[in-house]
């Protein structure tokens, strides 16, 4: 019986994987906070998770690393992981990511860098990018470089616009058996912070392969440390809730994010200061 259970498990993931191919890909999105605010990060400040969206809006306030873990749909074989750094110096923001996904039939990672600096109310940002991704056979494994840029403006008090270009150099994994495109997306979003009350942020990304997406989160401040979020996308449509509570020197988040077909996802990030 238990076999038999197993067997329907793999057979119902590889149906998933095959009747749904844009879900099919890791999360682009790292970080509980993020992922509970709809994916609306482009214009966000000081995101922990600024390397894998907007390298512009890199944390430059404190040194930090991160910790992200995201089980897709309730299968284990659908798991992301995820680690960022930051590191404020005299000469700029620099940052990095690891990110994993997936299991033993497909599984893909990205590790990534970045460096941010500002003039004035402008911030600017760039990230290089090693992905990998590895398949069962007869598919195989293939390797490629992005690059991404990045830039966030001040418009007015607590009011930020950022924009975001994602593999300008439009690489391909090289399989044994065809060439695949990474994802290539343009982004330009709004942030509002209402005097560290309320955060309200808004998304249009679009993906050369997909329509375009609309995303939206809000934050708000629940009591002394604890922050409450709600988010919700387009292309595909989720909905998106989580926590947050912050103490002097760590942070922790909790996200659910339902898809409309598939369920739910539940993730937890930890950060940590330093």
């Amino acid at each position: 019986m238990i076999r038999i259970r197993t067997y329907l498990y793999k057979i119902t993931f590889v149906l998933i994987f095959i009747s749904t191919p844009e879900m099919g890909l890791a999360q682009l999105t790292m970080g509980a906070d993020g992922l509970a605010l709809g994916q609306a990060t482009t214009a966000l400040q000081n995101n922990n998770w600024a390397i894998f969206s907007n390298p512009a809006t890199i944390n430059n306030e404190q040194k930090g690393i991160s910790f992200f873990s995201l089980r897709n749909y309730g299968f284990t074989e659908l798991t992301d992981i995820a680690a960022s750094g930051s590191l404020p110096t005299r000469y700029g923001n620099v940052a990095f990511g690891f990110h994993r996904y997936g299991g033993d039939l497909f599984n893909e990672t990205r590790i990534r860098i970045g460096y941010a600096n500002y003039w004035n109310d402008l911030k600017y940002g760039i990230a290089l990018n090693y992905n990998h991704i590895s398949q069962a056979s007869p598919y195989g494994s293939g390797g490629a470089v992005g690059l991404d840029v990045g830039l966030a403006a001040r418009i007015a008090e607590g009011l930020w616009l950022g924009a975001k270009a994602t593999n300008l150099n439009q690489p391909d994994y090289n399989f044994a058996a065809n060439e695949e495109s990474l994802s290539r997306e343009l982004a330009i979003g709004l942030s509002y912070d209402l005097d560290e009350n309320a955060l309200f942020l808004f998304d249009v990304v679009k993906d050369v392969r997909f329509p375009v997406a609309y995303r939206g989160g809000i934050e708000v401040k629940v009591v002394e440390n604890l922050k409450g979020r709600v988010g919700v996308t387009t292309e595909p449509n989720t909905y998106s809730f989580g926590v947050g509570y912050e103490a002097t020197l760590w942070e922790a988040n909790l996200v659910f994010q339902r898809h409309e077909t598939l369920g739910y996802s539940p993730g937890i990030g930890l950060n940590f200061f330093f």
